[in-house]
């Protein structure tokens, strides 16, 4: 008989994932609402063991280099599930494709010495190209105000890749805990 263990324990995960056809120069420029997304292609479970575990790796990372596309990458994860697993690394992407497009958005506004206040999309990093005198003026200009992070820039406050990427995780998060989405097992990974 075999056991079956119901209880969801954080446990590591091998994670490839295949971002081949996530953002190309024409969509980007034809569909500006279209998110780059990941395709995960397959989870499993790292073992236990020492000796299986280094085996497992060396056969998930061969396979990847086998297939011998550039776009394959074997990723590891901490979750509780085959599925959570799989859902840390495409959102893992997706905010950082969101926090590059974040970046060049600020980074837009400060190249002509903008200063003022911006509205920034949470699902895609993107902005309307807009500089705002408030943060009202920010907010009441969105179809979707609460879609949206508003902050002042100035070129006296430059923003880092990594400041964009906290500061869309936290308000992303911060949204997700207001409408009371966020599961146990996702605020402590």
């Amino acid at each position: 008989m075999i056991a079956v263990d119901l209880i969801k324990r954080p446990a590591r995960y091998l994670v490839i994932a295949d971002d081949r056809d996530a953002v190309t120069n024409w969509a980007e420029h034809m569909r500006e609402n279209r998110l780059p997304k990941r395709l995960v292609v397959h989870v499993e479970r790292q073992a236990d063991h020492p000796v299986e575990r280094e085996a497992q790796w060396d056969e998930l990372s061969g396979s990847t280099l086998d297939a011998g596309s550039e776009s394959l990458s074997l990723l590891v994860y901490t979750a509780v599930s085959h599925g959570h697993a799989a859902h840390r690394a495409k959102r893992e992407y997706a905010l950082a494709s969101a926090a590059a497009r974040m970046g060049e958005a600020i980074d837009t506004h400060l190249e002509y010495g903008g200063r003022g206040w911006v509205a920034i999309r949470l699902a895609d990093g993107g902005s309307d190209g807009e500089l705002y005198g408030s943060y009202y003026d920010a907010r009441d200009a969105q179809e979707h105000p609460e879609r949206c992070t508003y902050f002042p820039i100035s070129p006296l406050f430059p923003w880092t890749p990594r400041m964009c990427e906290e500061h869309l995780a936290h308000m992303a998060d911060y949204g997700r805990r207001s409408r009371g989405l966020v599961r146990d097992f996702d605020a402590f990974l």
